[in-house]
């Protein structure tokens, strides 16, 4: 064979070599990456990202239901308050102030509050007064009760400090309430604050109930 024509042969080969070469390179540079992915995509199905968890703590909102509340209130359930202010007739008041739920049902609940010291000589606030189980406390209750939520926050009362939810409760009758419902103690107030009665402008009443005892 001439020494041209290997020449020529030679200049070929090189090329074609060259290509070969290159593409045998690529091929194992992306097998690597294409591991490491299928290696990565694996590891994210055994530890996923631990969901976001909502704290719902303090959210404003109230948090009892009716079943919560008639399930926490059997008959002889007792609360205590330290009651202080002025009465209808703007007489003052310093007295303890005990409810106690008397008859229980799954439909109704009948309650008595009264003072300890001081009780009312209105024979009515001896009477036990029976109402349908509600959201709201069986006690301080107020007739087609309207709820408007003002605030959320730790209240120190007597029995303790705790996580309420002020709410104003007005009545159809013209009761109005503002309260501190016990967020985790359904039918349970930590604070009441009773008002004068919208209906009346005799009326003088201006009292705050705070938690002495609870069971």
């Amino acid at each position: 064979m001439s020494r041209s024509l290997l020449a020529s042969l030679f200049a070929l080969s090189v090329p074609l070599a060259v290509s070969l070469g290159s593409l045998a390179c690529d091929s194992g540079g992306d097998a690597k990456p294409a591991d490491t992915k299928k290696d990565d995509a694996k590891q994210a199905e055994r530890d996923p990202e631990p969901a976001q968890k909502v704290d719902k703590s303090n959210k404003l909102e109230w948090t009892w239901k009716t079943s919560d509340v008639s399930g926490a209130m059997p008959a002889g359930t007792t609360l205590t308050y330290k009651q202080s202010g002025k009465d209808g007739a703007g007489k003052d008041v310093d007295d303890d102030y005990q409810c106690i739920v008397k008859a229980a049902s799954r439909a109704d609940v009948g309650t008595v509050c009264n003072g300890v010291e001081h009780p009312s000589e209105d024979p009515g606030a001896r009477e036990v007064a029976t109402a349908d189980w509600s959201r709201f406390s069986p006690f301080f209750s107020a007739e087609r009760p309207e709820l408007k939520l003002v605030e959320r926050a730790d209240l120190s009362v007597p029995a303790g400090t705790f996580d309420t939810v002020q709410a104003e409760i007005t009545g159809f009758m013209g009761t109005h309430y503002t309260v501190w419902m016990i967020a985790d103690k359904p039918g349970v107030y930590a604070k009441v604050h009773k008002h004068a009665n919208v209906n009346n402008e005799e009326d003088q009443t201006d009292l705050v109930f705070e938690l002495s005892s609870a069971p």
